[in-house]
């Protein structure tokens, strides 16, 4: 988990993340602890103290954690075990957000990572990583910005949205991903920020129908739908 950065406001949406995915290979939990708190500040460190505990890493800068489905914006951040696969993932529209928990099997995922292949460019096309699994709405919000990340990440983020007033915009989103990726090694210095000013007649309509696409496309089963 590194860092999403979600902004609904009346006549936009913007979303942003950075590109960083890191599979454990085996469990090492004090490394884990160490990385996602922010004591581990660039790539060569976190790979001596990998080292130093006998852990072993996959690191890569090219996961595309947000994407465009049609006029929608859509992020998630993902953790991936042998057992299971749990995402964090919202929808995204001006003036509207869906936030989503899914959690699925993580043996064919977490093969994925393993061999190490390129992540996807246009993350819709996802007919390679279907996994039977449970879809599970969150919470439903209106204007406002959302964050997340590790306990890290989101103190930064919220930090720099309150000196900045909580006025959120695109350069401030691209701001606070450039300053993550300077201060941890648990976000990419690559990041990727999307815009939209496309209105939606119903907004929970067409986050729902989205979310409903994307449960049918994926072998999710979509739990107690509001």
């Amino acid at each position: 988990m590194s860092l999403v950065i979600a902004l609904a406001a009346s006549r936009e949406a913007v979303i942003g993340a950075d590109r960083r995915a890191i599979t454990f290979l085996g469990s090492c939990p004090r490394l884990e602890e160490e990385l996602y708190s922010g004591q581990i500040k660039d790539d060569q460190q976190l790979l001596d103290r990998a080292g130093e505990l006998g852990a072993v890493l996959q690191i890569t800068s090219s996961k595309e954690k947000v994407w465009r489905r049609g006029d929608l914006l859509v992020g998630e951040v993902t953790e991936i075990s042998a057992l299971l696969s749990r995402r964090r993932r919202i929808y995204l529209t001006p003036g509207a957000s869906l936030q989503v928990d899914i959690t699925s099997d993580g043996l064919e995922e977490l093969a994925d990572a393993g061999a190490c292949k390129e992540a996807k460019k246009e993350a819709p096309d996802r007919a390679s990583d279907k996994a039977h699994g449970e879809a599970r709405i969150r919470s439903w919000n209106g204007v406002g910005c959302t964050v997340f990340g590790n306990l890290f990440t989101q103190k930064l983020a919220y930090d720099e949205v309150g000196r900045a007033g909580g006025r959120v915009n695109e350069p401030l989103v691209k701001s606070i991903l450039a300053k993550a990726g300077e201060r941890t090694a648990s976000v990419s210095r690559e990041s990727t920020v999307l815009r939209s000013d496309i209105k939606q007649p119903d907004p929970k309509a067409a986050l729902l129908r989205a979310l409903e696409a994307d449960c049918k496309e994926n072998g999710w089963r979509l739990c107690a739908p509001q």
